[in-house]
């Protein structure tokens, strides 16, 4: 593989990921399309948040396919594209119908919880099961390969799971595409698969390019769409590598942002109390008083001190 190459596509696609971002952004302003932020978030984000331009995931495909004319993202066998960009492509398909109707309807709510759900199962089933039977996943070198039964259980498990969990992380200027850059990064150092380098690249060029507009204050919101494709190509590089135990370090921040929703539901139903002032976990520091920008960049170091020790952890085979 020419890395030479790989960086001046990289330098490409980021410049024109801005570039097309801005056009995107010109776009909605024109038309004066924005986002409708959640009437139970925090206040704040009703004044400030509301008309910001959404929906920048679609430069994340648009991008991708670009880039397929300048190095070839199929550059496994065609078992192994299936499962790195199916998830990526398939869930930013479900994101986009889901943003498409809040923006046609000028309202934070798109499709319902089951329907997402479903048009998410239907994405990530099919998946589990190909990549189940096509890859061995071990927990440990030192354990036999998962039983492909269990396989396409974790696998179904964890996928859902990340669609939803980059989903509600994306909630403060520039926390999920920061956060993203970084698990990003992570696979790249460790990847020694063409087809993964050639991913994580691609994801990598789309997550700055975006935070070149989503740093705060927003300019652009990557809405579903573009957290479904990064939460894709994130756990499709985490199954075709075969460690399946590499999801934790990859999905650290974002883990604990979907957990802090669980504990505060569980708590409310069960107890009648609130864990947090707020769910998910940014929003519980927004109302302590936090400033936006320091939320980010301390989730950000969050993410990136607790992926590290779980990354020494597996390479020392101690999870």
């Amino acid at each position: 593989m020419n890395y030479n190459y790989l960086f001046l596509i990289f330098g490409f696609l980021v410049v024109l990921g801005i570039f097309l971002l801005k056009i995107w952004i010109g776009l909605f302003l024109r038309f004066k399309w924005g986002q409708t932020p959640k009437s139970y978030g925090p206040e704040r984000h009703l004044v400030l948040k509301a008309g910001t331009p959404t929906m920048g995931g679609v430069i994340f495909v648009v991008l991708t396919f670009i880039a397929s004319f300048f190095i070839n993202v199929k550059s496994g066998n065609a078992m192994e594209t299936l499962i790195l960009w199916w998830l990526p492509l398939g869930g930013a398909a479900v994101g986009f119908v889901d943003d498409f109707i809040k923006l046609s309807k000028r309202s934070s709510e798109g499709l319902t919880s089951r329907a997402k759900l479903f048009g998410q199962i239907i994405v990530v089933l099919p998946w589990a099961w190909i990549a189940s039977r096509e890859i061995d996943l071990f927990f440990s070198q030192y354990l036999p390969a998962i039983p492909s039964g269990l396989a396409f259980i974790f696998l179904a498990f964890f996928a859902l799971g990340l669609y939803n969990a980059l989903n509600i992380t994306d909630g403060l200027d520039g926390l999920a595409a920061g956060a993203s850059a970084i698990s990003l990064v992570i696979l790249l150092l460790i990847s020694n698969i063409d087809s993964c380098i050639i991913s994580v690249i691609i994801g990598l060029a789309c997550s700055l390019s975006f935070l070149w507009y989503n740093s705060h204050p927003a300019k652009v919101f990557m809405g579903d769409v573009g957290a479904h494709f990064i939460a894709g190509l994130l756990m499709g590089n985490v199954a075709l590598s075969g460690r399946i135990l590499l999801i934790f370090p990859v999905s650290f921040i974002f883990g604990i942002e979907i957990v802090s929703v669980i504990l505060q539901v569980i708590s409310f139903r069960c107890f009648g109390k609130r864990i947090f002032k707020m769910s998910p976990l940014h929003h519980h520091f927004e109302l302590c008083g936090w400033p936006e920008g320091h939320i980010v960049v301390r989730f950000w170091l969050v993410h990136l001190v607790g992926a590290s020790l779980l990354m020494a952890l597996l390479a020392r085979q101690v999870i």
